[in-house]
């Protein structure tokens, strides 16, 4: 089986996750390919928002992709599972006349079948969609690692740089079938969804008040505050700064939770974030196990900490 992942940069942080994906159905014999596109022809996650994203310049990538599929052959096209990799993904597919599987979380291999996971039920259950026909394109999303200073953080299936290949996608007039168009201007970015560092407020902080003594010192770091629903619901925040299945889903590189559960509904929105650090007074609390750090204290205590710490800011 060949596996070609599809990459804005040989840094790419999206790299391991899509290479943690194959590993545990990736055999001795399989090849896998990284087709890199420059890095002035993809939009990065945290810049996509800003990105008007041109129709021809994603024609333009479209009918790359569409000719390395041709030549290349490949069997599974790994996208990472940000705005411009969905997007791709699924018109790609189309053009291919394949199976797309957006939002894959893990590959599940039983008996020389292939299967991709992804959440279902509003995140309560797993559900495995059999990859019967070939090639299939899959979205993926889950944590990303962030390379360290000076160090490539893309794995190499063999110790060489043979299977890398740098793309840069020639600038394509509008295709036959567009007769015309016009680029809307593009909305406001939900800061949410691009800031690296970000603070969401559970139901446990207990009422309005602390909730804006959170806000306060999140504004400290440059950092937004997002919220669980319910919380949002009680009045303490607005709509718009609901994380979760319903709500905004974010890439941060920290996201700190304070007062949060872990119920499978907020938890979808955070998935992505490099690392989580949950505060909350339960040490039996869910989200402790999907916490890179758990801090055991309650919101009142570490906010309080936050504002001594932060006092001269």
């Amino acid at each position: 089986m060949t596996f070609a992942f599809v990459l804005s940069q040989a840094d790419d942080p999206a790299a391991s996750l899509l290479w943690n994906l194959i590993a545990p159905v990736r055999e001795a014999e399989d090849r896998v390919e990284f087709w890199l596109f420059v890095s002035e022809s993809w939009p990065s996650a945290r810049s996509f928002a800003g990105d008007p994203w041109n129709i021809r310049h994603t024609e333009s990538r479209l009918r790359l992709l569409e000719r390395l599929c041709e030549e290349r052959r490949p069997d599974l096209i790994l996208l990472p599972g940000i705005p411009a990799g969905h997007e791709l993904g699924v018109r790609l597919s189309a053009r291919l006349n394949c199976g797309c599987f957006p939002e894959t979380r893990a590959l599940i291999g039983e008996s020389k079948r292939l299967f991709a996971r992804k959440k279902v039920c509003g995140s309560n259950l797993d559900g495995d969609a059999e990859i019967a026909d070939y090639p299939a394109i899959l979205t993926v999303i889950g944590k990303r690692a962030i390379p360290e200073s000076g160090e490539s953080g893309l794995p190499q299936a063999d110790g060489t740089l043979r299977n890398f290949m740098s793309l840069a996608a020639e600038f394509h007039p509008l295709p036959e079938w567009i007769l015309d168009y016009e680029q809307s201007e593009s909305l406001p970015s939900n800061p949410l969804e691009t800031a690296p560092l970000i603070f969401a407020a559970g139901r446990g902080l207990g009422n309005k008040a602390a909730c804006d003594r959170l806000r306060r010192v999140a504004g400290r770091f440059g950092a937004p505050l997002g919220f669980s629903r319910p919380a949002a619901l009680n009045g303490w925040g607005e709509t718009r700064e609901i994380i979760g299945q319903s709500g905004v889903r974010c890439g941060a590189e920290v996201c700190v939770a304070l007062g949060v559960s872990g119920a499978a509904a907020f938890m979808t929105g955070i998935e992505s974030a490099s690392t989580l650090i949950a505060v909350n007074p339960d040490k039996n609390a869910p989200i402790f196990r999907y916490a890179d750090i758990g801090i055991l204290a309650s919101a009142e205590e570490f906010i309080a900490a936050l504002e001594a710490g932060t006092a001269d800011r």
